[in-house]
């Protein structure tokens, strides 16, 4: 029996030590694209009542295939604090910011809401804009 239990055990050892292992490599075929962009503040447009700002970015990239099917992401950083990004749409200071965009096109909007009701233009800041594919998920 122990000779039974012993040949086994010698058995599923040889086995498993010469038994081969595959690696298997994923690439990402939709890889995302990302860029940057000084946005200053004197280029920040602002509405009749004078507490909501816009900027118009011109973003040739963005075309047909990423507005149908893939994914557009936005973050600022400021220039008097650039070691870290904030993700678009987010309270920063005395405004809300958001983001929207069409074929070719990424608006930002800073709305103003401090409580000194003295809106100045955002300060200047790089915006990076991520594009990121995706497949067409059948819709």
């Amino acid at each position: 029996m122990k000779r039974l239990l012993l040949a086994a055990l010698i058995g599923t050892a040889a086995l498993v030590s010469f038994s081969s292992c595959k690696k298997e490599y994923v690439t990402n075929y939709l890889p995302g694209v990302t860029f940057n962009t000084k946005v200053v503040s004197s280029s920040w447009g602002v509405d009749n009542t004078g507490y909501s700002f816009s900027n118009e970015l011109d973003f040739p990239e963005l075309d047909a295939k990423y507005f149908d099917y893939g994914h557009v992401g936005v973050a600022v950083s400021f220039d008097n604090d650039p070691n870290y990004f904030i993700n678009i749409p987010s309270a920063i200071g005395p405004y809300n910011y958001r983001v929207e965009y069409k074929i070719g096109k990424v608006y930002l909007y800073a709305d103003y809401v401090g409580s000194d009701n003295k809106p100045v233009r955002p300060t200047n800041m790089l915006v990076k804009v991520t594009l990121t594919d995706a497949d067409n998920g059948g819709n």
